[in-house]
């Protein structure tokens, strides 16, 4: 007699049985639904892994974040941190405040700068009666403002301007009603006059402008000064 072999999936011969057509399907239907079953369970075993990794590098990229941000030493300082910060931090701190520690703990309080000063929208702020009272050649004297009414109004010029005026700016009205302020090498010196605690009239500087040129203290506002409303400014026209 002729003997005769049958190969299954998995390589092996068998002899041939006497099961009928739908067993042996039945056992392929069981077969096959197994090894996806395997499948599955080995897909699920690689996506745990990769996730695994994937936390664990996210865990090391955070705690190598923290540390960086924790001790800032070493760190080069940008283009654009202000004197007072931490290198690449940026973290403000005061001058003679203690720094952090590498831990993170500092040994004393730390000083926070205050937020920037947010700009005045001059179309829906109603400007104020500036008083100034100019001198060629130099300054008045503080006791011209020793008494509140009797100011030297000979030589008073009235603007209205805003808190955030700056001094090119008043400048600049200045020559516009006073001739003398014209002269291209005349420099303009402010003096602010402001009651100190007592009531009595002091002087401070708040800056010089050069009428042909640009200097440091063209920018400065009146709001960065002590300067508050009704204080009054003493202006020497220096030739």
């Amino acid at each position: 007699s002729l003997l005769v072999y049958s190969v299954h999936r998995g390589g092996t011969p068998t002899m041939p049985s006497d099961e009928s057509e739908s067993e042996r399907e039945e056992k392929e239907d069981r077969r096959d639904r197994r090894e996806k079953r395997e499948e599955k369970r080995r897909d699920k075993d690689d996506d745990r892994e990769r996730g695994g990794a994937a936390a664990g590098a996210m865990r090391h990229l955070t705690g190598a974040l923290s540390a960086s941000v924790r001790d800032g030493r070493g760190a080069r300082d940008g283009p654009y941190d202000r004197p007072g910060t931490n290198g690449a931090n940026g973290a403000a701190t005061a001058r003679g405040a203690p720094e952090m520690g590498a831990d993170g703990k500092g040994r004393g309080r730390m000083a926070i700068l205050p937020p920037p000063k947010k700009t005045m929208d001059r179309s829906r702020t109603c400007p104020f009666l500036l008083r100034i009272f100019r001198k060629i050649g130099g300054h008045h004297g503080i006791e011209a403002f020793a008494e509140r009414g009797k100011e030297p109004v000979e030589c008073e010029l009235q603007v209205y301007a805003w808190p955030d005026v700056t001094l090119r700016e008043l400048a600049d009205l200045i020559k516009d009603v006073a001739p003398e302020a014209r002269d291209p090498k005349v420099r303009l010196a402010f003096n602010l006059i402001y009651p100190d605690k007592s009531g009595k009239n002091v002087s401070t500087t708040l800056g010089t402008v050069t009428c042909s040129k640009r200097g440091q203290d063209d920018d400065k506002a009146l709001s960065s000064s002590k300067f508050q409303t009704g204080d009054l400014l003493d202006l020497a026209i220096l030739q």
